[in-house]
Parts: C-alpha cells; structure tokens; sequence
C-alpha cells in the first residue's frame, strides 16, 4: 500500500476507463426475474439479487485495496430493465453521442439489449405506473410544470443505511434475527399478514446470504491472485484483502480496513439492487471513530489510516448512473449522492468533531474526485481546526465540500425527530435525514415555481404555446391589488402540487407491490423489527419531498409587480403582461425598470427576502396537506439539480426582467445571475431571513468566489470567520466554486486536458468537462465575487 499508487489509481481512472453501458446485469436480470416470477415480489427480488451476485463478474484491479465492481470495467455502468426499458431501446444509439453524460456502447450491446428488453413489456415499472396512470393526470404531467423522472427509473434511494449497526453487528446477526422472527411466526397462525412478513423474512436471509458468498467470491479470487503475484508488497496486499473480506460482511469488523470495505459493499450492493440516487454513507467520522481508534492502538499509522481512506475515495467514483435523455437534463454529471456528513453536534448538543473528521477531508484534498461528496456541519462551537481544514479545500478550488449551519439543520428536524434529529446526515444535494430511520423519497418530483406564477398571470394559459395548463384564475389585466395576483398565484401551486402528489401515490404503489427492496429493509432500522418492508412503510421516519424551483425568480417577479404596478404606479398590469407574453420583443426600458428598479434577492433588502420568503411558504404550506402511502408528511426541499434549465426553457419571460427560455434561478435559493451586488456576506443575510427550518428537506445556496479572495496577509482567516458567521446567521446549507472564469473557458475548449476539474452545480459536484455546454456557460455565469 503506497502513496504514488493513489495518483496512479486516479490518473488511470480518467485516462484508461472510458464511461460506458454494461449489459451484464441485464442479461443476468432478465433470465433470473422470469425464473423467480411466482414467488411474492419480495422474495423474488431477494432471489433475483442472489443470482447477480453468484454470476456477475468481479475483479480485483491492480494497486487497490478496497474491491467489490457494479460492472465489468471501472467506469461500466448496469442498467436496470425492471424500472424501464422503453428509453433504452429507444435512446441507446445515442449514449455514445448525446450533448452531455455520454457513454460507450457497443453494437453488441445493442443486440443484447433488443433481446432482452422485449421480454419486459407490461412488467417495468415504467409499465405499470402508465397502465394506472388516470388520463386528466397524465395530461397535466405532459405539461412539464411537474416532473417526476427519477422515480420511474429507479429505486427510492435517497436514505441514509445504519452503516453504525451493519458494521457493528455483522449480517449473521441479521440471519439469526430474522430467524428468530420467522420461528414467532410459525408459532402463531399465519394469517395474511403472517403470510407477508414470512416472505419478507425469509427474502432479507436470502439477501445476507448472498452478500456473505459475494464476499467470499471476493475472498477466493483475492488469494487466488496472491498465489501467482511475484510482487510481495502487493501479494501482502491480496492476502489482507482475502482476510478482510472473509470477516465481513458475515461478522462484526475489528479495524478500520474491515469498516471500511463493509460499508463499501453496502454502498455497491444497494446500488446493484436498485439504481437508487443519493444513498449516502452517514457520519462516517462517528461510526468508523470506533475501529479507526483501535487500529491505531494495534499499530496503524496516521498516514496508513490516511491512505486506506484515499484508496477508499477512488472506489466511491465507480459508481455511475445512465439515465434517460430527458432525465439528464434534470440530473447531469457523474455524483450521485454518496455523502459523508463531517462535524456538528451529538445527542447532547455536543461538538463531536474528531480527529477522524480531519482525516476525512485531508483524504478528499489529496483525490480531488467528485465522490464522496462532502458535507460539513458547523456548530458556533467548531473547533478551528475543523474550520482551517475546510477552508484548505476550499481554498484549493476542489470545489467538493458544502457547509451547513448545524443548528438550524437540527431545529428543521425536530418537528419529525425530536429526540434523533441531532443524528442527521445529509444526503443527496442538501437533504437531512436521521441515520438508518428514514425513508425520505427526496427529489420525488419538481414543480416550476416561476412557471405557476406565469399562469396565474395568464388565467391559467401558458404565454408561449397558448395552451390552458392550469387553472382558470382570471384575468389579471383587470386586478385591482396585488393580492388578486397571489391569490392566482397560490391557485395555481396547489393545483399542481395537488397533481404532482397524485402522480407519487402511484409510483409509490409500484414500487411497493411490485418492486420492494430486501436490502434497503435490512440496512434501515425497524423494518425488520416490524416485519415491513421500506417500500412499504418499514421505516421509522417516512416522508417525500418534490423540489420547489424556481422560488427566488418567482419571488422577484412578484416584487416587481409589487412596487412598480401597486406601489409606485411606474407601469400597469396590461403593459407587464402584454411585455412577458412578447418576451420584451419592443418593450426594452420596461425591462430594464424591472430588472434595475426593485430589488432583488441576495442583497440583504428586507422587502426582496420577504417576498422569496412568501413564496417558500405558498410551496411549503401547499404540500403540508397532503400525506404519503408510507403514512409520512411531504415536505419541502429547495434544490433541484439542473432542473432549473430545462424547466427555464419552458417558462415565459418572467417580471424580473428574464428573457423567455433562460434559466431560472439556480441551486434553489441562488440569487438570479447578476442580481446579487452586495457580496457575499450580504447574500447570506437575505439567506438567513428566509424561514430555513420550514424546508425540512433542504435549501442549496451557490457561491462563487475568484482565487483571489485568498490572497492577502488575513483572508484565510476571514473566510474561516465568514464560514463562523454563515452558522450564526442560521443559514442552512452553501457551497462554493472557487475557480476563475479563464480555466473554465480553457476548459471548454480543450476538455482532455481538464478530465479532473471539479465544479459545483447545485448540492453536487461533477467534472466541469462532463457537463453540457448550457450547464457550463450558466456555471460560468453565476456572479463571481472578486476580494
């Protein structure tokens, strides 16, 4: 194990593999889903992952250290026809040559594909939602001011497994306990639910076995390598990994090794099974300090420690996702989620960073890859260490690591959680969740905020194709007050957010009658205890959260009908709607006054941040009245990916002076591009006026800052204040790029040589280089703050 292999690793990764489909799964799948169809559903996916894990192909590459592969090659992708099959047939041919998130496939695969993917009609998920689908409803989703992508394509994800108690308990305790459950029932007259949760039963124990025999598989093929390598550095090397996987998953770890490559296969084997996006991987600076500390005792360096964790960073960047055309409009780059949460408090209101919590980050500074993404939870009590060693990685442009204010985090929690909500993590773009409690079905969907306020001032008809989307609401020319317009407007967002409820009770259906997920159940607290699957409610906490987007455009569009029709009288409703409708085609001035003569959001105006604020609670409030099929709430969440591109591309012209079809703004409460002239510290004043602990799912703020903010005798030391002071402000969640617009533009023009640039997009990071070129220019144009 040596340090030169780390960069090797990692300079081979984007030189050498190549990102690209693999088949494997599928032909594995398919054959094994009709083999298995008349066993109930959760035994047959219990069944179905058993035989990938006995038949796909492993490989343990030169120079690693962590193993366990989702395909054939480093950067090979599986696919997943039980969610859908229809795009891939019909958009296979252009993986290869689509404008971002390309992949490599061969005609081969393609041929393997059309095989395969026939025998799934009527079985996909995909299938079944269409075929209960009501048609009012699939025309409303047909409008596009509501979507919902990534729920057909995949499982759940979104969750946080108890990597805590996998690790500290071994999957053999599982089996015994899920025995111990099967032997009550048996005790007892089966009736249906007795029924039921034997099935469930008896698939977790297949699960864990299987995952046991993919280690051992690992194990076998670990010494049989060590047998014929001449090299005795590395056969020490195969003969440890042969060790470690022997022990886990089947038993407890005991070192920091075993901990790690137990939650790795946890990470890889919940991947496998359901495609999910954003499974996180906790507080690993708290669940692995345990083994971390007693390997250290038994003799493992720092460095050693250090190094394992490198070589552990470089195996989270194999996990990839294809996903449709459509969908990768709303979710580009290759991170998905695979947060590690550092710092913040423990059940007491304690401080629990550790030294461990600096080794994490001094791991991600050294492989500057996009996964593990980083969060960080900043308590007003943060040692400076913690503090430093954040504002190293940021300051080195990495562009990975988001801050969170911990204690406005917790309150926003403790509404669901009152006595867990100190034991968040953070997954996905901003999402907080309790560790292996909750099933939180983030990212359930969006809603164009700036799209409902277009058709509340256009009784319901979209201004650019003329259709009747919405509801009737009136016609606006004719409003006597601004409140005629908010009432439209709260109209309009309840309407679609009624539909876009409707629209995830069925997906909810599916995915629990037809699609449940044995392994999510096993890593979640409480399903096994109760005997019910997550799909199915198993979770403590269950709740979905569709994304607002949008709400800052929306919200100084509103202002500006505020002060210049109401307020000051400088225009009329008539010249506002007639100029949005003529995307400002002859109307410049009045643009202009629009853009220039309200205030904007982002530059601390009490009037501005009040309005956005409004517009957070119209979206938050609207889905407050409904409730899941899990017997959860919905709740907010204020990121969206990329969403806010695409979903630009479809709205109007919009009365803070956006032109039709550019996008809205960014991250989920990102001041528009350009309108935040105050500074940073000003953006985090209006940020910090926005009731934040009302979205419990999250708010994305996006910064970017010139290296030059750097320079000077104090400036470390005031970013590290600045970041102090984003805590005390209460403000939920930012990130930063620090990068200037020179390498983003070299970048573009010779992306070869810029494989490995990191930027942020929204609550994730990706390479600059993967991103479609929209994407690019809009990163590029976000406000960059100069020292």
């Amino acid at each position: 194990m040596k340090k030169e292999s780390v960069k090797l690793l990692r300079d081979e990764f984007f030189q050498k593999w190549v990102r690209s489909v693999d088949t494997e799964r599928v032909e594995i799948v398919t054959e094994s889903f009709f083999r298995h169809i008349g066993n109930p559903p959760v035994k047959q996916r219990a069944l179905v992952l058993k035989d990938i894990l006995e038949k796909m192909t492993i490989k343990i590459y030169d120079k690693e250290m962590f193993v366990g592969n989702q395909g054939r090659g480093k950067r090979g992708v599986p696919l997943f026809p039980e969610y859908g099959y229809k795009w891939i047939l019909e958009q296979m041919d252009d993986f290869e040559t689509r404008i971002g998130d390309k992949f490599k496939t061969t005609e081969e695969q393609k041929t393997i594909l059309r095989n395969c993917l026939a025998k799934w009609v009527g079985y996909s998920m995909d299938d079944r939602t269409e075929a209960i689908t009501p048609d009012p409803l699939r025309e409303v989703l047909r409008f596009g001011v509501v979507k919902n992508e990534n729920y057909k394509m995949s499982a759940p994800g979104h969750m946080s497994p108890d990597h805590e108690r996998l690790i500290r308990r071994g999957l053999s305790s599982i089996i015994s306990e899920c025995r111990e459950k099967l032997s009550e029932l048996q005790q007892n007259e089966l009736k249906y639910e007795g029924i039921e949760k034997t099935a469930f039963y008896e698939a977790c124990i297949i699960t864990c076995e299987a995952i046991i025999a993919f280690s051992e598989r690992y194990a076998d093929l670990a010494e049989h390598m060590a047998q014929a390598e001449k090299n005795t550095d590395r056969k020490a090397d195969l003969l440890k990994i042969a060790a470690v996987c022997r022990n886990i998953p089947r038993n407890p770890a005991k070192t920091y090794h075993e901990a790690l490559q137990f939650m790795w296969f946890t990470q890889l084997i919940m991947q496998i099974e359901g495609n999910g996006l954003a499974i996180c991987m906790g507080r690993p600076d708290q669940t692995l300090l345990p083994y971390y500390e007693a390997s250290l005792k038994d003799g493992m360096s720092r460095e050693e420690a250090l190094l394992l964790t490198e070589f552990f960073y470089l195996k989270c960047n194999e996990i990839d996702k294809v996903y449709s055309n459509d969908a990768t409009r709303f979710m580009q780059g290759p991170s998905h989620g695979q947060c590690i949460t550092l710092g913040g408090v423990d059940a007491d209101g304690n401080d629990c960073t550790n030294d461990l919590s600096l080794l994490l980050l001094e791991a991600d500074y050294e492989v500057r890859m996009v996964q593990p993404d980083i969060a960080v939870r900043i308590t007003k009590n943060s040692p400076e260490a913690f503090l430093n060693e954040i504002g190293v990685c940021i300051k080195a442009g990495i562009n990975k690591v988001k801050v969170f204010g911990d204690e406005v985090v917790v309150d926003s929690l403790k509404p669901l959680a009152p006595d867990e909500a100190a034991n968040y993590s953070i997954l996905g773009c901003s999402e907080p969740v309790i560790c292996g409690r909750t099933n939180s079905w983030g990212n359930c969907g969006q809603i164009n905020l700036t799209k409902c306020l277009e058709l509340a001032l256009n009784d319901g008809k979209c201004m650019l194709t003329g259709k009747q989307m919405g509801l009737h609401t009136g016609d606006l020319r004719n409003a006597v007050s601004f409140e005629d317009l908010k009432d439209a407007f709260e109209k309009q967002v309840n309407y679609f957010i009624n539909h876009l409820a409707e629209y995830d009770s069925i997906l909810e259906y599916c995915h629990k009658n037809y699609y449940p997920l044995p392994f999510y159940s096993i890593v979640t607290q409480d399903c096994i205890k109760a005997g019910v699957e997550f799909n199915a409610g198993g979770a403590r906490y269950n709740t979905s959260s569709p994304l607002g987007v949008g709400a800052i455009t929306a919200g100084d569009s509103l202002l500006a009908i505020k002060t210049l029709v109401f307020d000051e009288k400088k225009t009329t409703m008539p010249q506002v709607i007639e100029a949005l409708e003529a995307d400002f085609v002859g109307q410049e001035p009045l643009r202009q006054m629009l853009l220039n003569r309200a205030p904007k959001f982002g530059n601390d105006s009490d009037a501005a941040d009040e309005m956005s604020n409004y517009v957070l609670h119209v979206y938050v409030d609207a889905l407050g009245k409904h409730k899941n099929n899990r017997g959860g709430a919905f709740i907010g969440g204020l990121y969206y990916v990329t969403s806010y591109i695409p979903f630009g591309k479809t709205t109007a012209a919009s009365a803070d002076g956006r032109k039709s079809t550019m996008p809205l703004n960014d991250g989920g409460i990102s001041p528009s591009h350009g309108m935040d002239k105050k500074g940073p510290t000003a953006i985090a004043k209006s940020v910090s006026k926005l009731d934040n602990a009302d979205v419990m799912h999250g708010c994305v703020l996006n910064q970017r800052f010139h290296p030059s903010v750097f320079n000077g005798e104090n400036s470390f030391q005031n970013f590290t204040s600045y970041l102090r002071g984003f805590a005390r402000l209460d403000c939920f969640e930012c990130q930063y790029n620090v990068v200037t617009t020179e390498t983003l533009r070299k970048a573009q023009k010779n992306p070869e040589s810029y494989r490995g640039l990191v930027v942020r997009v929204a609550g994730y990071s990706a390479y600059f280089t993967d991103l479609e070129p929209e994407i690019q220019e809009d990163i590029i144009s976000r406000t960059e703050h100069l020292r």
